[in-house]
């Protein structure tokens, strides 16, 4: 990832990202189903990380960061909160910074260039910190076996995207899709890793109880309601 500085010092905006409130992320990637079912200890741990993976991007802005898998899950949360991610991009960057998740998975030069990012941000992580990456934390695209893993994408014999495994009841983005209800990236019958079925729609927490009868819902209909979703934010 590189980044360019705007209008801010190189030191005030590693002072913003160290400042950042993770506490709503770190709640969520908690949670053994929505979230990655992770310790609390773990997950302090990584937000330290996180923090630690933009502070390298904003110094060393002319080279290429690669995040670790676990990094990257904890960066994909927070852009899961929209609103804030938005507003604290803004606030520690001033703009918007975006996340290219396809890094290393177009073609063997391309996996190369992920590999050679993971070295280079490994060496700069030991000589900005002072130790080495966790082991827990390997760089994306660094460790290379016979089923490789790029940036939380498991690769095996039943391909794999954004974290979700495809099997005879495909899925994409958390969603599961039941009977022929269609999902696309969390934007369908299904949103926020709530299994729909024939009779229930549900929407980012909101359940839409079975007002149908017999009949099928009106998938259109469901989607064309607005619906405010519910906030989770830690105590």
């Amino acid at each position: 990832m590189n980044t360019q500085l705007a209008a801010k010092s190189t030191e005030q905006v590693i002072a913003a990202i160290q400042a950042l409130d993770l506490d709503p992320i770190k709640f969520k990637l908690m949670d053994p189903e929505e979230g990655q079912g992770w310790s609390r200890e773990y997950v302090n741990q990584m937000a330290i990380e996180y923090k630690r993976f933009l502070t390298l991007s904003v110094k060393y802005s002319e080279e290429t960061i690669a995040p670790s898998k676990d990094v990257d899950k904890f960066w994909h949360g927070h852009i899961l909160d929209t609103m804030k991610y938005a507003e604290d991009c803004q606030n520690v960057f001033g703009y918007f910074l975006h996340h290219f998740p396809y890094f290393g998975m177009r073609g063997e030069e391309d996996a190369a260039n992920l590999a050679e990012a993971g070295r280079t941000t490994k060496r700069l992580y030991e000589k900005e910190f002072g130790e080495a990456v966790s082991s827990r934390a390997a760089m994306c695209g660094v460790a290379v076996t016979d089923r490789p893993a790029m940036c939380g994408v498991a690769v095996t014999r039943d391909a794999a995207m954004c974290g979700v495994a495809v099997t005879n009841r495909p899925a994409m983005c958390g969603v599961a899709v039941a009977n022929d209800a269609a999902a696309m990236c969390g934007v369908a019958v299904s949103m926020c890793g709530v299994a729909v079925t024939k009779d229930i729609a549900a929407m980012c927490g909101v359940a839409v109880t079975p007002l149908f009868g017999s009949r099928k819902p009106d998938v259109h209909n469901i989607l064309n309601t607005s619906v405010r979703p519910r906030l989770a934010l830690a105590a």
